[in-house]
């Protein structure tokens, strides 16, 4: 009890506690969004959808990959106190990703006309549309890991709150209002770009000092490998509601999507606590401080609230299931049990991850072993799909793979 009472007078307690909260409250509607798209649309519809909401989640790597980059990139210009440079820095990319927005949309339209549209069944107008999400997913970034790297927990949790509120309001209305999936889709792109513009304002003091040059590039040091492996741990947590629509019916797709985005609540939960921990390891690691406690702290944190989620998924799967979204999404088996494992394996990954590229210390080798990883799963879901459970073990053991291989290749440097 004193241990936990101890952690959460730290900095990183106080922080991860702000942000969790928050945070989880934007989560909360994010999820109700997706409750309320499972019960308007049906398990047919809201396969197309989940499916949709894999892609952008993958249009969303940048989100994750770019602002853990930004974030530790103006952690350093904040300790050499060179505010001005965060501002170069933001303008400086700002303007690049919008011209990469426009290539990755032109090109995300080729691949969606020639492939997406025969291989997952879904209308080329509604790819069209989601494809404008990618916008969305160069710009937040930027904006978002100015303010992580910064520390200002409270605004970032409140974008995340924003972007949910508009997220839920577009889509339940657009919905309602008969455009089925297309008007769900809106409601990704309103809340994305939204939030954007929110955050340009919870920054403005430092978008009002002198700009000095920013220089920033990914392609410098070690920050393009690190902004690769985070690509490719996002792929490794989405590519499974993917291949699900891929090997298995329209209705059995929509009642894995749901048991996916279950999983998925706790590996979003968990990374709250490594938002707050990333920038405050890097700080500590550039002041030549100690980090071994703030990474202890974050395991315990995880491991508590994992806990208290694990007995849920074993003891009552199926009463989960259908007091969030009706007994129409039910598959039975230990399908959510063994989907949820695998995230709360996942969760300590990500942090591994965030570990080693707050203190400089991702390899090459890390990298190829995350792509290895990944290659794994698919190759564990291409020949195990007879059964929607067989699948969901074959997640499991590829997480598992992923997990030990990890302790050793992504395992903490001089941390303890």
């Amino acid at each position: 009890m004193k241990l936990i009472k101890k952690i959460f007078s730290s900095e990183l307690g106080r922080g991860a506690l702000v942000l969790l909260i928050l945070v989880s409250f934007g989560n909360i509607l994010s999820y109700l969004f997706q409750f309320s798209m499972a019960w308007m649309l049906g398990p047919a519809d809201y396969s197309i959808l989940a499916t949709i909401t894999s892609i952008i989640a993958i249009f969303g790597i940048p989100i994750l990959s770019l602002q853990v980059i930004i974030a530790k990139h103006t952690t350093k210009l904040k300790v050499s106190e060179k505010i001005g440079s965060i501002k170069g820095m933001f303008k400086n990319l700002t303007m690049k990703m919008s011209i990469v927005s426009f290539i990755s949309f032109a090109l995300f339209l080729f691949i969606s006309y020639f492939w997406l549209v025969k291989y997952l069944k879904i209308a080329f107008p509604l790819l069209v549309l989601t494809g404008v999400f990618i916008f969305g997913a160069f710009l937040y970034p930027i904006a978002a890991g100015i303010l992580q790297g910064t520390k200002r927990f409270k605004e970032l949790g409140f974008s995340f709150i924003v972007n949910g509120l508009l997220k839920l309001s577009v889509g339940i209305f657009l919905v309602l209002m008969g455009w089925r999936v297309y008007g769900a889709v809106f409601g990704f792109i309103a809340g994305i770009l939204f939030s954007f513009f929110i955050i340009l304002i919870l920054i403005k003091d430092i978008l009002k000092v002198k700009e000095s040059r920013g220089k920033f590039s990914l392609f410098s040091d070690k920050s393009f490998f690190s902004f690769l492996a985070i690509m490719i741990f996002v792929l490794i947590f989405n590519v499974d509601v993917i291949f699900a629509k891929a090997f298995f019916s329209a209705e059995i797709a929509g009642k894995y999507a749901v048991v996916s985005l279950l999983g998925k609540i706790i590996l979003f939960v968990t990374m709250s606590v490594g938002n707050v921990m990333f920038p405050i390891n890097s700080e500590r690691f550039l002041r030549g401080k100690k980090t071994g406690g703030v990474l202890k702290k974050t395991f315990l944190l995880i491991s508590l609230i994992c806990l208290v989620v694990l007995p849920f998924l074993l003891l009552f799967p199926e009463f989960v299931i259908k007091t969030l979204f009706g007994s129409g999404y039910l598959l039975g088996g230990w399908v959510l049990f063994y989907v949820g494992l695998a995230f709360i394996l996942l969760s300590f990954i990500n942090i591994f991850i965030l570990n080693s590229i707050s203190k400089n210390q991702f390899k090459f080798v890390q990298f190829i072993y995350l792509i290895a990883c990944l290659i794994v799963q698919i190759f564990l879901f291409y020949f195990f799909h007879k059964t929607v459970e067989q699948f969901s073990l074959a997640f499991l053991i590829s997480t598992i793979i992923t997990f030990i291989g990890g302790i050793m290749v992504l395992k903490p440097q001089k941390s303890f």
